[in-house]
């Protein structure tokens, strides 16, 4: 192994928040304290590279122990996050130079970035700029999204606790609508670009009877009219319908449905929101149906009510492996999860490079959509249940049976 340069380390956080990306940072910082010898300091970007570049820095190093501990109860990114794009080092040489002139400022060795796909890339092309100019850093990945949509990860921190929020939602409002014998239908929305990891997670209310009707992820295309003979059909059945839906659906030309805006972000992603309200006064206007639209949003994303114990214990193992692996002169690399056994369950830690899981994505399998494409197989059970039936963990409520 190569001789470790001795210095300081920088932590940033980056992208959406979650309920467990500040367990990372706790897992990482807590690992710190026992390598003194080679990490002299201890840093925090304060909104990432966006604070980074402002030079607004945070040092951690005058936070007890006791303080550290409030991160494993706290929700969102507690030292700030951004969505901040940095181009190609020609294009942006200037801002490159000046985060290498902070490193060397502030003796940086050891960048960690805490985030999604995005967020790898800017971690790939800090350090490939560094290497151009000769400046040595060992930088690594820490993983997050509560889309669990990074390649080469069973699933990804912010995934779980994002899960119970949505299953325990869903069957809320389900029972809601059953206090009546004649309700509504019922349409919600979960976040969800790309991959329909977030709303198949939904299916789990199924554990204490709540039924779904129907389910739509953006892995398929979106039918409209079959959408609306199902939902009227199932209604005019039951006097229910109950439908969660991605907020990313599209139809077979790719076109999202009921987007509001054109508005894109500096990664070019498209803002996203509102298809459920498009959907719910179509039905509304075309049947005369009672129609209520349940837009998750942020609810889901960084809550602290049902927050997942394997989440938390997984993102603080992140963070500390990600401190270790660096410590092995490891550089340009990402913490990965891996399964071992789902009985009992069991992962590793190991490592990948980082240009295998910047901006790609991990779709939800077909196999666990259902045949007629509007609803989740029971074969997503075979990959969920082991993570959120463990031992000690909050699952979902249970529901008397009549």
């Amino acid at each position: 192994m190569e001789k470790l340069v001795k210095g300081n380390l920088i932590y940033g956080q980056s992208g959406g928040p979650t309920s467990v990306i500040n367990s990372s940072a706790y897992g990482l910082f807590k690992e710190t304290r026992k390598h003194k010898d080679i990490i002299e300091k201890v840093y925090a970007m304060h909104y990432g590279i966006e604070g980074l570049l402002n030079e607004d820095i945070i040092d951690i190093d005058k936070y007890n122990d006791e303080d550290l501990k409030a991160l494993l109860t706290t929700p969102g990114a507690i030292f700030g996050s951004n969505r901040y794009k940095l181009n190609d080092d020609i294009t942006d040489k200037e801002k490159f130079d000046k985060i290498i002139n902070l490193f060397k400022k502030y003796n940086i060795r050891y960048f960690f970035y805490n985030g999604g796909n995005d967020s790898m890339e800017t971690i790939l092309k800090i350090s490939r700029y560094a290497k151009k100019v000769g400046y040595t850093i060992y930088s690594i990945g820490i993983p997050k999204t509560i889309d669990n949509d990074l390649v080469l990860l069973d699933h990804t921190p912010g995934y779980l606790s994002a899960a119970n929020f949505i299953a325990n939602s869903v069957s809320e409002i389900y029972y809601d609508d059953f206090s009546y014998k004649k309700g509504r239908i019922n349409i919600v929305e979960v976040m969800g670009r790309n991959t329909g990891w977030l709303t198949a997670s939904s299916k789990l209310a199924e554990l204490n009877g709540a039924k779904i009707d129907l389910i739509y992820v953006p892995e398929v295309d979106f039918d409209l009219d079959n959408f609306l003979k199902k939902s009227k059909e199932i209604y005019d059945k039951k006097g229910h319908c109950l439908v969660v839906i991605s907020e990313g659906i599209h139809d077979k030309n790719g076109n999202i449905i009921g987007k509001l805006k054109e508005e894109e972000d500096v990664f070019g992603h498209t803002q996203l929101g509102g298809v459920s309200v498009y959907l719910a006064n179509l039905i509304t206007s075309k049947f005369n149906i009672k129609t209520r639209y349940i837009e998750l949003s942020l609810l889901q994303r960084a809550n602290s009510i049902v927050p997942s114990k394997i989440d938390t214990k997984e993102a603080i193992k992140c963070g500390a492996k990600a401190l270790e692996f660096a410590l092995k002169g490891n550089n340009e690399k990402i913490v990965t999860i891996k399964r071992v056994s789902n009985t009992p369950y069991k992962v590793n830690y190991k490592l990948e490079d980082i240009e295998s899981v910047a901006n790609k994505i991990k779709f939800l399998p077909l196999a666990y959509i259902n045949e007629s494409l509007d609803n989740i197989s029971d074969k997503f059970f075979e990959y969920i249940l082991p993570m959120v039936k463990e031992k000690g963990d909050k699952e979902i409520f249970k529901a008397f049976k009549l």
